[in-house]
């Protein structure tokens, strides 16, 4: 256990053996692996598109029971739930206008699939400028103490300013390389859900505008005969 606590202390002061711009590249670190977890766990394909449970309200539709279909889709809320909830609200438009009501539909749920992506891409960019930054600022350091060579800790300084630029680029890489990749990775994903959802969409359209006819012919005949 001693062991353990005393590599710790030694990783921190190493860490502060890189100087102040270390804290703004731990505090990137940390909200970038935030993001990603978070990401990690509401971007789960099968919590935003669960195929049985889109297949069991195609079913309940295909039954002519638009009214349990609705139902089921405020019961699980999520990307495609929400198109095909505006779609069996909006079922007796024609082709063209349900097509426009699904699409102004999926906006907002794209809006939302994309949440903190730019800031993950930024927070990488940012890191590896920081750490540039931190290298630059040690060579600096270096250089004016090696002009400053009458000076008896002419080695130390210099050495000081070599570990302040090592540190802070290899900090600035670390953070930027998780947060990169988290993001080319999210962006990946994403862009397959939305074209799912552009697909969904589409078929939802052919469903009610063609196949689901038969739905809206049946809901008229069950309309009639509550009236007799």
């Amino acid at each position: 256990m001693s062991d353990i606590i005393h590599v710790i202390l030694n990783g921190v002061t190493q860490l502060g053996d890189g100087g102040f711009l270390m804290i703004p590249l731990l505090f990137f670190s940390l909200f970038a692996h935030m993001i990603i977890l978070e990401r990690l766990y509401n971007l789960r394909k099968s919590k935003l598109m669960p195929q049985h449970f889109i297949a069991r309200i195609y079913r309940v539709l295909e039954k002519g029971n638009p009214e349990m279909a609705l139902a089921l889709c405020e019961s699980r809320p999520g990307p495609l739930t929400s198109i095909i909830k505006a779609g069996i609200t909006n079922r007796y438009l024609d082709e063209k206008d349900l097509k426009v009501v699904l699409n102004v539909t999926a906006r907002p749920e794209k809006i939302l699939l994309e949440k903190y992506l730019g800031t993950l891409a930024f927070l990488g960019a940012v890191a590896v400028l920081v750490g540039l930054l931190g290298t630059v600022l040690g060579l600096f350091t270096s250089f004016s103490a090696v002009f400053k060579y009458d000076r008896p800790d002419t080695a130390v300084a210099v050495a000081t300013g070599v570990a302040v630029a090592l540190l802070t680029t290899v900090a600035g890489l670390a953070v930027a390389l998780p947060a990169m990749i988290g993001y080319a990775y999210f962006t990946s994903k994403v862009d397959n859900m939305i074209n799912e959802m552009t697909r969904h969409s589409l078929a939802l359209v052919r469903f009610l505008t063609k196949g689901g006819s038969r739905l809206v012919e049946k809901e008229a005949e069950q309309g009639e005969g509550t009236g007799q």
